[in-house]
């Protein structure tokens, strides 16, 4: 929808104390109205939040603000039934490249004053992104400075329209104006605990601290900060998958990375060499470890930020994915006081956090549970958890060594690198010890076989294998813009799935929006394939330890396509992501 030019006479617009929305000629309802009418508030909802906007003496509070502040709609909600009801265009602000020279059209203290933020130009015609674009007197205070002819009104909730004005100034150039800029605006950005006293002001640290509170609300995993030939690119993984967010003037790349460093314990003068470091953040009360690797590239130090998960954060073990008859047999194998359970599949499956999930259902006072990581990523309380350092000399195999003297119940070593750790492994699973480790394979008969590839005797892994399981990450579907779904017949075909497994099924899909970034999911879960080991299958490794032999004796397990596809079929992900992430069954 676009507005010609013209002035607030032409607007009957009411007080802001008292309504929300400005009637048009066209006869458009009030905030309240639009709401009730598109059932994000009841009648009764409506009433309860005007009485406590009006009982807040001398407070011009909006009633969209009354209403986040009492938990009756979100901002997003606000910001669609507007769009809806003035048929205009709600977008997602981060997955819009906005440059700060665009932005910076307007002045800093209107721009600031009035919620504005402008998005893009084309001549005289300017597109701006508006939390309420009904403030028709705003809008003209737009064309007076900046001598629009023309505005395109685009609505995005308020959080986002002031992040990004605080984006737009932050990365300026000219310290002089960051400094100011920052004077006046209260930023809500994470604490870092070995902060210096006294340097919270400085632009770069601002900037920073924005970044890192913006991807832990994006739910991001990692940070990349690449620097570029012209500027400094900045990227969050969410959901496994990689988003622009920013880019900023390669001017700032000198002092963002510096300060990345300095918060880590890392070396700011060593830009030769990669550096690894830890940091620990806090966003919203959230306490959150991070860890920070550098690498140098050809226009700088490449920075990637860890965000690792809280302890506190580890989902329960049938929370994870698990259909129940998987969560059965695991739960039988961790029960058991010996053996070894291996978790595969490739990097970002998730095989840390079932880990992690099964340590916090298996840990008693009765058990001393010691585990061997590369990096420890999450810090469970009451285990004794031990960092692999090979430059010490502190390898998997000799800390195994070391760990098996401890007197411990049950082992975790993180990942089986090499023959000795995989024969120390499984000697330490035959002698009264519960062993969980990783490997990296595509399911789980491969896991079997590449043990034995790796110089394990296959009497020794057949006596010792409880179990293994091999697990994917999918994406859910986005509950804010969920949809039912039509896949490709073709797709369909390629997967292996009939028409009639359709007709009963909850097939959805999400069609993107400003909660999900546009991408239609938000969330994963994850997708299993579990091998029990039983006497039948020690059998056939004794007699025939290969691969097409174990696929034979396990033809009515359930594959980790199967898994997915089940999850599609229950609308848990799509079959889009089904064909993308599961290997074929």
């Amino acid at each position: 929808m676009k507005f010609a030019t013209k002035t607030a006479d032409d607007y009957r617009v009411t007080s802001p104390e008292t309504e929300d929305i400005a009637w048009t000629s066209h006869g458009r309802r009030r905030l309240g109205d639009v709401l009730v009418a598109a059932e994000v508030l009841t009648e009764a909802e409506l009433l309860e939040a005007l009485e406590a906007q009006r009982s807040v003496i001398g407070s011009r509070r909006r009633l969209g603000h009354v209403l986040v502040d009492l938990g009756m709609a979100t901002e997003l909600q606000i910001a669609t039934a507007l769009g809806e009801q003035l048929h205009l265009e709600v977008v997602d602000l981060n997955q819009i490249t906005i440059t700060p020279e665009t932005v910076r059209l307007l002045p800093r203290g209107v721009a600031q004053r009035l919620g504005i933020l402008i998005v893009s130009r084309d001549g005289g015609r300017l597109s701006v992104a508006v939390s309420d674009p009904t403030d028709v007197v705003a809008l003209d205070d737009v064309r007076l400075h900046t001598g629009a002819t023309e505005l395109t009104v685009l609505v995005a909730t308020e959080t986002q329209v002031r992040d990004h004005l605080v984006r737009a100034w932050s990365l300026s150039e000219d310290a002089g104006d960051m400094s100011t800029f920052f004077d006046d605006v209260e930023l809500s950005a994470p604490e870092l605990d070995d902060s210096p006293a006294g340097v919270d002001d400085a632009p770069t640290v601002r900037l920073v601290n924005m970044v890192l509170a913006d991807a832990v609300r994006a739910g991001a995993s990692d940070i990349h900060v690449e620097p570029q030939r012209d500027s400094l690119r900045i990227r969050y993984r969410v959901d496994g998958i990689l988003r622009d967010v920013m880019s900023a003037p390669r001017s700032a790349m000198a002092s963002v990375i510096s300060r990345l460093k300095i918060v880590s314990g890392l070396d700011i003068a060593e830009r030769r060499l990669p550096q690894d470091g830890r940091t620990r953040i806090t966003v919203d009360a959230m306490r959150i470890d991070a860890r920070v690797s550098t690498m140098p590239a050809i226009h700088g130090e490449k920075v990637v930020i860890r965000l690792l998960t809280r302890s506190e954060a580890v989902p329960d073990l049938g929370a994870i994915g698990l259909d129940h008859e998987q969560l059965a047999a695991l739960r039988h194998a961790f029960d058991t006081s010996q053996g070894l359970i291996l978790i595969t599949g490739p990097t970002g499956s998730g095989k840390t956090n079932t880990l992690y999930s099964a340590l916090s259902e298996i840990h008693t006072p009765e058990r001393n549970i010691v585990t061997l990581e590369d990096p420890v990523e999450v810090q469970l309380p009451g285990i004794t958890q031990v960092q692999v350092n090979e430059r010490t000399g502190l390898t998997f195999s000799r800390g195994l060594r070391a760990v098996l003297r401890q007197d411990p119940d049950v082992v975790l070593v993180g990942e089986i690198r090499d023959t000795e750790t995989a024969e120390l492994a499984v000697r330490a699973s035959l002698t009264g010890h519960l062993v969980l480790t990783t490997l990296h394979t595509n399911s789980a008969v491969a896991a079997v076989t590449r043990l034995i590839d790796m110089g394990v005797e296959p009497f020794m892994a057949s006596s010792s294998l409880a179990a293994v399981v091999a697990q994917r990450l999918v994406r859910r579907p986005c509950v804010s813009c969920l949809v039912r779904d039509d896949p490709d017949p073709a797709m369909m075909q390629g997967l292996g799935v009939s028409s009639d497994l359709l007709k009963d099924a909850r097939v959805v899909r999400g069609k993107g929006c400003a909660e999900c970034g546009q991408s239609g999911y938000r969330g994963r879960i994850g997708i299993f394939e579990v091998m029990v080991v039983d006497q039948a299958l020690r059998r056939i490794l004794g007699a025939d330890p290969t691969e097409r032999a174990l696929q034979e004796a396990t033809a009515s397990m359930p594959t980790l396509r199967d898994a997915a596809i089940a999850k599609a079929l229950a609308g848990e992900t799509t079959f889009a992501e089904v064909a993308r992430v599961s290997p074929r069954g």
